[in-house]
């Protein structure tokens, strides 16, 4: 039987960023995980260990885990406290630590954080809006990826500006660096990353391919921060021959 998925997606969104990369793949089980308070998950603190250890036992056996922006952080997570559950990894637009620090230009620096997260507060579906928007920014097809990141957005209610406040905090406090370093997962790893991400900089999954031992890379020009969704086709092929190999 095929490697079963667990699917993790990012900040503001749910589940089903991952419907149309599912259609194109082979027929696996899938476990369509989604964030606290997002989606039709109900609400639950932003706590790294405590989120994965429920996936976890809500996922029996072994898996491969997809993990897109804050989705990809929890995958690593996972892999490092559940080696033997999972298997491979498939991040896409991942950074090991989203905010800025003086060590790690890579991340998003903090007057940007706090000028969104008070857009946020003011106006929670607004501001979704507008993120969905920056998402497409360095595609060929700006207004049509965004069209369809909105259209996605639209189909379930949107988060309490709490729950959305709540995944912020934890994008901004959440360095998983030296625990990467420290103990690496061993398992095989495809990155993906848009190389005109303009949310999480392209950077971060080159340090991510050079730190954990069995990563590889692949950078997709014209491409931005969704390219499951963007470049549906391509993330389609390259993940189902990753998900074939033998581990």
């Amino acid at each position: 039987m095929s490697l079963p998925l667990a699917l993790i997606h990012g900040w503001g969104q749910h589940g089903g960023v991952w419907r149309e990369l599912l259609d194109r793949l082979p027929a696996h089980p899938v476990r369509n995980f989604e964030l606290p308070g997002h989606g039709a998950a109900a609400p639950a603190p932003f706590a790294l260990d405590a989120i994965v250890d429920a996936y976890a036992v809500a996922t029996p056996g072994q898996c491969a885990v997809f993990g897109w922006s804050l989705g990809g952080m929890l995958a690593l997570r996972w892999a490092q406290r559940y080696p033997q559950q999972v298997q491979k990894l498939v991040l896409f637009s991942t950074t090991p630590c989203f905010g800025e620090r003086p060590d790690w230009p890579h991340g998003a620096p903090q007057a940007i954080q706090t000028a969104f997260a008070a857009q946020v507060a003011a106006a929670p579906e607004r501001a979704l809006q507008r993120f969905a928007d920056l998402l497409a920014e360095g595609e060929t097809d700006v207004r049509g990826v965004r069209k369809a990141l909105r259209a996605l957005l639209a189909e379930k209610p949107v988060p309490t500006a709490d729950i959305l406040l709540a995944g912020l905090r934890f994008l901004g406090e959440t360095d998983l660096r030296r625990a990467l370093v420290e103990n690496p997962p061993l398992q095989p790893v495809l990155l993906i990353h848009g190389e005109g991400d303009t949310i999480t900089a392209c950077d971060a999954s080159r340090w991510l391919a050079q730190s954990l031992p069995h990563a590889r890379l692949h950078v997709l020009p014209h491409c931005g921060h969704a390219p499951m969704v963007s470049h549906v086709d391509e993330v389609a092929a390259m993940a189902a021959v990753f998900l074939e190999e033998t581990v």
